[in-house]
């Protein structure tokens, strides 16, 4: 019941410590595994998104410039001579595509009304006549945080002054993926009445601005309370014509998202008021046409409409290294048609990229975008790591699993060993025990004088004599067990003959074996023959096996110990007629303790010492013990030992 108890414990405990920690591990790879090609495409997304983040501050640097060359291309004389000045205008700057003048009151001074217009004046009028004389709007664009930037402000220093967080504005400027220097020259809306600290000047101002920006993007639930502001306004979010991100999920159809620009209608006036020069983007058919002017001393105005194909040109020329087996980059226009392109990728679906960034409110609906090289990259990086993960999760596993298995039977063994050294004692006194009791019961005899006749008297001094030699025996166990762990024994060997040890040692037995019902035979099939070895060490292993024969021999009492061998070895026969050994417990009955039935009621007593003594000695003097089932029932052990030859015998 004890070792039931002890066996459920253990199992009991194999699951808690292996079982259940390896199924929480194979779980959580699992889920961990499962993410993984999620973790690896957006770790790629905000790779690629940085470089967006650096190539649109390029593209509005340029935009920048772009102003202040046409501005400082202009001589001063474009008023006093139109055509000629505005004609060398166009020669000097690239850029330049219909150029025109306006007078302080918004009349068309040129094109000029009354000479030959040529097909793109006259198509600049048809488009722009409205609009230039201040009749008709047009959509202004301009970038939502910054519309709602006190609003936005408001509602984060709330909620830093909740979580006690206080950023560096140094910070914000990095952070702002849409960042223009052109921003540090526009006018200062009217303060609304929100309770929000006024900059001191411009350098805060921009500072204010980034940290508006960079909050609007990083709070989704701030986007919304924004979006849903402006709409009430009536202003109109811009058409974004790309879906980033879908190019990972193909299969998915993900919804556009809202642009950051927003538009509202303004005139000419209202555009050009307070500042000297800019750009204004407006569509024509669908088509953006980007017009530069710039206040003239005289109140009038100067400008032009951008050459288009120059200012493609211009910024396509700023891209990076277009093309890496991992990402494509590009820039898309109003329509999602790429300024450039690699060769072998013309029928890629741009409006589809990995990642894409809105450029400037001068170039509204124009994006930078890129694209995975290969669309099958993310997957079979992802597969690659995930097969990774799969065997270093499985080797754990394994390693956990044979770790607990293995520290769990050590314990189990080290529990039964020790059990076995608690039963060990109490066989160990049993066995001492019953010789004691033997020689004591038969020295009262002989000493109260009960037994008359001299020939039982020899007779108990022979078995007086066997008992002293068994009770030695197992002392000798004992003590060799001991040394044999420390490694302390050591043999005395010389040159023996095997039948003369093997008879002398069974007619010392005889006398005690056959009083206690026994029949014990011998038989030299091989001659004389020699071993080397300690003659003391040989009879312990051959009387151990004796012992052992005594203990099993059964019903049948016999005992038969044959002598044979070949020309290398001497065989050594022990056999009786009892129950044998289970194949199961072949293996076993050589370990130290190892008993078949060590229960305190068992039949059959024993120390569990004696077949791995014998073992040990046999296998010390270069031989071994074989266990054989013996025809018609019972065991036969055999020990070989290696021959000695004659001397002179080659």
């Amino acid at each position: 019941m004890k070792r039931k108890r002890s066996a459920s414990h253990l199992r009991l405990l194999f699951v808690l410590a292996v079982v259940i920690p390896c199924l929480a591990l194979g779980v959580i790879a699992i889920r961990s595994i499962n993410r993984e090609k999620a973790f690896i495409e957006m770790r790629l997304q905000r790779t690629i998104d940085a470089e967006l983040v650096h190539m649109v501050s390029l593209l509005n640097a340029d935009l920048e410039r772009i102003n202040e060359e046409l501005v400082s291309s202009l001589t001063g004389k474009e008023f006093s001579s139109p055509q000629t000045a505005l004609a060398g205008w166009k020669a000097r700057s690239g850029l330049v595509g219909v150029p025109f003048l306006l007078s302080p009151d918004l009349k068309i001074v040129w094109p000029s009304l009354s000479g030959m217009l040529s097909e793109d004046e006259r198509a600049f009028l048809n488009w722009n006549r409205e609009f230039i004389t201040g009749r008709a709007p047009i959509p202004v664009y301009q970038n939502i945080a910054l519309v709602y930037k006190d609003e936005i402000t408001k509602t984060q220093e709330s909620l830093d002054k909740k979580m006690q967080v206080v950023p560096e504005a140094a910070t914000l400027a990095e952070e702002s993926p849409v960042f223009s220097p052109e921003r540090a020259r526009l006018p200062v809306p009217q303060e609304e009445k929100t309770g929000i600290r006024a900059p001191k000047n411009r350098v805060e101002e921009v500072q204010v601005e980034q940290k508006a920006i960079s909050d609007f993007e990083r709070s989704p639930d701030l986007r919304k309370s924004v979006y849903d502001q402006a709409r009430e306004k009536g202003q109109q979010t811009a058409q974004r014509t790309v879906t980033p991100g879908a190019s990972l999920s193909p299969e998915k159809k993900a919804p556009l998202e809202e642009s950051i620009f927003i538009s509202e209608p303004q005139s000419f006036s209202e555009i050009t008021q307070g500042r000297e020069n800019g750009l204004i983007p407006r569509f024509i058919q669908n088509e953006l046409t980007l017009l530069f002017w710039k206040k003239d001393p005289s109140g009038g105005f100067i400008g032009c409409v951008i050459d288009g194909e120059t200012l493609r040109g211009r910024l396509a020329g700023l891209l990076p290294n277009i093309y890496t087996p991992v990402r494509i980059l590009t820039i898309l226009d109003e329509n999602g048609r790429p300024l450039i392109t690699p060769d072998e990728n013309d029928r890629l679906d741009w409006r589809r990229p990995l990642a894409a960034r809105e450029i400037s409110e001068k170039l509204p609906r124009w994006e930078v975008a890129a694209y995975l090289s290969s669309p099958d990259a993310v997957a079979s990086r992802a597969n690659l790591t995930a097969l990774i993960l799969w065997i270093l999760v499985l080797f754990l596993l394994v390693a956990m699993a044979t770790g607990g298995t293995y520290i769990l039977s050590t314990l189990r063994s080290e529990m039964l060993l020790a059990r076995q050294k608690t039963t060990f004692v109490a066989n160990v006194s049993h066995e001492l025990k019953t010789p004691l009791t033997s020689i004591r019961m038969f020295a009262e005899m002989l000493k109260e004088r009960r037994q008359p006749d001299p020939e039982k008297q020899e007779k108990y001094l022979d078995l007086m004599v066997s008992e002293t030699e068994r009770l030695t025996r197992l002392i000798n166990n004992v003590l060799d067990f001991a040394r044999m762990e420390r490694g302390e024994r050591k043999y005395e060997k010389k040159r023996l003959e095997v039948a003369l040890l093997c008879e002398g040692l069974i007619e010392g037995q005889r006398v005690r074996l056959e009083h206690n019902g026994f029949k014990v035979t011998f038989q030299n099939d091989l001659g004389e023959a020699f071993i080397e070895g300690d003659e003391e060490a040989l009879k312990q292993a051959i009387l151990n096996l004796l012992s052992n024969a005594e203990k099993y021999g059964g019903e049948a009492r016999r005992i038969d110990v044959d002598v044979t061998g070949t020309a290398d070895s001497v065989l050594i026969n022990v056999k009786d007629r009892g129950i044998g050994v289970s194949p199961g417990e072949v293996k076993k009955i050589f370990q130290e303790f190892y008993r078949a039935d060590d229960s305190p009621t068992a039949r059959v007593r024993g120390s569990g010492l004696g077949l791995p003594i014998a073992l040990r000695i046999i296998r010390d003097h270069g031989g071994d013990i074989h266990y054989f089932p013996r025809d018609e029932g019972g065991s036969v052990f055999q020990i070989r030992l290696p021959r000695k030859k004659r001397e002179g015998q080659s």
